[in-house]
């Protein structure tokens, strides 16, 4: 006996399947061998059914877009032209050419595996026509890691697979060994805590009183995350050498905004996003590989990782990355999220 077909209208669980799909293709397949063929069938039989769906296509922003959709929203809306390549897709081939000198000829960045949150899409225009991204940057890893490398923070992995390697290049990296740092931290210890943070985590309070908002983030995070295998991520930055002072600032809602000086807390309050320490040592490493610049030569820069370092003399007890290449070496530190020197620079990440 045939099963009668439902009447009622198609459910919030089904709508999210649907939103999930990346094609019409691919959602007709997997709705069909979900057992949702009645979705097809009463379009046909029941008017009110079809109605709805009509009017969720209308008003539906997908979730996230997929490598296809992200290069075909760049090209509607004649976003490449601001990439300093002018294509995406050859930015995506030279960040694939990157990692190839450094994990194997065979490695590739998986398109299949890239994808954006369309919340990230008004920021990103926005950063593309400001001027102050022109870059797309890809945190991929290799398809196998060692029993030590999954154990690492991305700041670990990439520093050890990226940065040590260039130093027969004569690439020089400030302080590998010793507590040069006012935290007392070791590069080695100070790569391990790096906790990347965005904005939305911190409080209204961060303002009056950062060490004890961070004291909290820290505390909710429960430790920094570690790396995973054939992991591929895209973030949009710049990658001029030195970010200049009058750099225009896009924060993550795609509003432009003024700061009250250029350090981290007032960053935060206006909801700017900036790189972290990984994604620095990553961009850090394919402007060395290049032709041998150095990533903030004559400035220093914020990076979104809190750093916890209660176990040491250093007052206060917590801080946020920075880096800098002073004395033509790259230098991977930290700082009191207060500081806004005049050198002092936001390199975003959107």
């Amino acid at each position: 006996m045939e099963k009668p077909l439902r009447t009622d209208k198609v459910t919030q669980e089904e709508i999210e399947l649907s939103k999930k799909m990346s094609t019409v293709d691919e959602a007709r397949r997997r709705i069909i061998e979900g057992g949702g063929f009645f979705i097809f069938q009463n379009i046909i039989d029941i008017p009110t059914f079809r109605d709805d769906l009509v009017k969720f296509a209308r008003s539906y922003v997908p979730s996230s877009l997929n490598y296809a959709a992200l290069l075909k929203w760049f090209q509607a809306n004649n976003l490449e032209r601001y990439l300093q390549t002018g294509s995406l897709e050859k930015q995506i081939k030279a960040q694939e050419n990157f990692y190839q000198r450094f994990y194997s000829k065979e490695f590739r960045i998986q398109r299949k595996k890239i994808f954006v949150d369309s919340r990230r899409l008004p920021a990103i225009k926005a950063g593309l026509e400001a001027g102050c991204i022109n870059q797309a940057i890809i945190k991929a890893t290799p398809d196998v890691l060692t029993e030590a490398e999954a154990q690492m923070t991305g700041a670990e992995f990439f520093y050890e697979r990226l940065a040590k390697p260039l130093k027969k290049d004569g690439f020089k990296i400030w302080a590998e060994t010793g507590t040069d740092r006012w935290t007392k931290l070791t590069l080695v210890e100070l790569l391990q805590r790096c906790n990347p943070t965005e904005p939305e985590e911190f409080s209204e309070t961060f303002q009056e009183d950062w060490v004890t908002d961070e004291m909290r983030v820290i505390g909710e995070k429960n430790g920094p995350s570690k790396i995973t295998a054939c992991a591929v991520e895209i973030v949009f930055t710049s990658n001029e050498a030195d970010i200049p002072r009058d750099q225009k600032i896009v924060n993550k809602n795609g509003e432009m905004v003024e700061l009250a000086n250029r350090s981290y807390v007032s960053a935060i309050t206006k909801k700017v996003r900036v790189v972290s320490h990984e994604e620095g040592i990553i961009l850090a490493c394919q402007l060395y590989a290049k032709d041998k610049t150095y990533l903030a030569l004559n400035t220093w820069e914020w990076r979104r990782d809190v750093v916890d370092h209660r176990d040491k003399s250093a007052k206060p007890s917590v801080s946020v990355a920075s880096a800098d290449s002073d004395g033509s070496e790259f230098s991977l530190y930290s700082d009191g999220a207060d500081n806004s020197y005049g050198g002092s620079r936001l390199r975003l990440a959107l």
